[in-house]
């Protein structure tokens, strides 16, 4: 049986396994995938997922590349492969570092809008490209990396923003839209 790529099916998860200095590493799970996919720092992370989203066609870019000659490229249906990671995998799924849970909604503007989720912080951004992508990505790493313990013995996080506001307490670029 066949089934389409949705919202629902089609939630990334990336896990951080690994922080040292400003070089992530870890792996991505997906009912997209048949297997973990490994990546070494944000960049190859990138490229990964952007060739991902093309194979698969979901979500669908808003622009393509067209030319007047030579052959029209297809596009595969949007459906999961066979052999899919389980749902149940991909939730019981941890980072060492960070887990996040990655929702790309539309791809405009040659660049990704979404949301992305905090699960240890439990926190969420939403994104309107791959650079605010990133920043909220390290933005929430920075802060994972300050945690102390407190008193209690549970973890207390040290005065860092996930997304910094702009001095006077106004809404932030993203906020204004």
């Amino acid at each position: 049986m066949t089934t389409r790529i949705g919202h629902q099916n089609g939630v990334i998860r990336i896990c951080v396994d690994r922080l040292e200095g400003e070089q992530i590493g870890g792996r991505v799970l997906s009912q997209r995938l048949t297997a973990p996919m490994d990546f070494s720092d944000l960049g190859s992370l990138l490229l990964q997922l952007e060739a991902l989203l093309e194979r698969q066609n979901f979500p669908q870019a808003f622009q393509r590349i067209r030319s007047f000659t030579g052959s029209v490229q297809e596009h595969a249906e949007s459906l999961l492969p066979e052999g899919a990671l389980t749902k149940e995998a991909v939730e019981r799924a941890r980072g060492k570092m960070a887990t996040f849970v990655l929702h790309i909604l539309t791809r405009r503007n040659a660049t990704w809008q979404g949301v992305l989720e905090w699960l240890e912080g439990e926190r969420r951004a939403r994104f309107s490209s791959e650079l605010e992508l990133l920043k909220a990505l390290n933005g929430h790493l920075e802060e994972a990396g300050q945690e102390k313990p407190s008193h209690d013995g549970s973890l207390e996080s040290r005065d860092s923003p996930f997304i910094p506001h702009p001095p006077g307490g106004g809404a932030s670029p993203s906020d204004r839209r």
